[in-house]
């Protein structure tokens, strides 16, 4: 049996800490033996198994004693790579699981703790740009392993030194879908869409790399068709959020809704929608195209990132440029020749991308590292 330590920035509903919950739920415990260490404290971590300890930085504790390390810090005590040896003495694992671009620069303190590492990098080159280049430079060739969720950062990863790569695409947890076809209904009427109308689902957080700015343009060039978007996720209260609310309201746009991605009525969302518009400048495998894929939804989305990976002919459309004369001319397509994508090819390509069809093969890459 290995044991790994995870670590992990937010604890929060990003699509690849999602990912990591789903496998801490559902590994065999015969198998492995996880704890977990989460820089913040998000909403996540209330749903962490039981069974896998969880650890965090001396920051978030009290906040005389949140006072009390930021002050040892400013002294130039090293609080948190103290707190990490503790715990790491503490629990001894074999490796530490780096998941996310963000927790690579922890590779130094393993290397000089002489602890293994498997890195997992569910993102692209714009989130590379959130660590410096020797921090890189350092980690991808000193991981034991660096799991990509695409074959692009597989390859990527090769480029910068790995020592080996796995594939392993994002998960999603199928028998935690709530599906009501009457609370879908029930939905669309608060809304206020009509019967008629061609509804595109949209999932990610409001910022620049999901193409925010572009939306208002894209709502606009669907004005004249009977269609409305229906955009579930975060949003931080930056000024391009501004911008954005003060351009559609400018733009007069009456055919477009904000929720928020934690709603329980996730799936029910995805339900009432007719399909799943992607806008993102770069996604390296946005997880949202398995789940809508799951109820059968045709996918539009840049052909640029995972989507190349998982879309079929007959599940969508491809956007060759972001531009809204090019989502347009994909979304008509979609729009008005509905008949012609395949529910069920979709539906069936998204079980191969369930936890239940995937875990096994995730737990074999961890079980055949070296032992410690």
């Amino acid at each position: 049996m290995k044991k790994v330590l995870f670590f992990t920035p937010y604890g929060s509903f990003t699509g690849s800490e999602v990912v990591l919950w789903t496998y801490l739920k559902n590994y065999d415990r015969n198998l492995l033996q996880a704890a977990l260490h989460s820089d913040q404290l998000g909403p996540l971590t209330k749903e962490l198994p039981a069974d896998v300890p969880l650890f965090t930085t001396p920051f978030n504790g009290s906040l005389a004693s949140s006072l009390y390390h930021k002050s040892l810090n400013a002294l130039g005590v090293k609080v948190y790579e103290n707190n990490i040896r503790k715990i790491h003495n503490q629990y001894k694992p074999d490796y530490w699981y780096l998941n996310t671009v963000l927790m690579l620069p922890l590779t130094s303190l393993a290397e000089r703790l002489g602890v293994k590492v498997i890195a997992h990098v569910h993102e692209l080159h714009s989130s590379f740009e959130s660590i410096t280049y020797e921090q890189m430079a350092h980690a991808i060739p000193y991981a034991e392993l660096v799991i990509g969720v695409t074959q692009q950062i597989c390859e990527l990863a090769t480029i910068m030194g790995a020592k080996r790569t796995a594939l392993h695409y994002p998960v999603v947890d199928l028998t935690n879908k709530q599906v009501s076809t009457q609370r879908a209904g029930e939905l669309r009427k608060s809304l206020g869409i009509a019967p008629d109308t061609f509804v595109w689902a949209m999932v990610g957080t409001r910022i620049y790399r999901k193409s925010i700015d572009i939306f208002p343009f894209i709502a606009q060039a669907l004005a004249d068709q009977p269609c409305h978007f229906i955009w579930m996720g975060n949003s931080t209260p930056t000024g391009l959020n501004y911008l954005v609310d003060k351009q559609i309201e400018s733009l007069g746009l009456s055919n477009v809704t904000f929720i928020d991605i934690q709603t329980d009525d996730y799936y029910n969302y995805l339900q009432l929608s007719d399909g799943l518009l992607l806008t993102s400048r770069e996604e390296a495998f946005g997880k949202v195209i398995v789940e809508a894929a799951t109820l059968g939804k045709p996918i539009v989305a840049p052909v640029a990132g995972g989507a190349r990976e998982f879309i079929l002919p007959t599940m969508g459309e491809f956007v060759d440029y972001p531009t809204p004369e090019e989502f347009r001319r994909a979304m008509l397509l979609v729009m008005n020749n509905l008949k012609a994508y395949d529910s069920t090819l979709l539906q069936e390509r998204s079980q191969h991308f369930d936890v239940n069809a995937q875990i096994q093969a995730w737990e074999q890459t961890i079980l055949s590292l070296p032992a410690h």
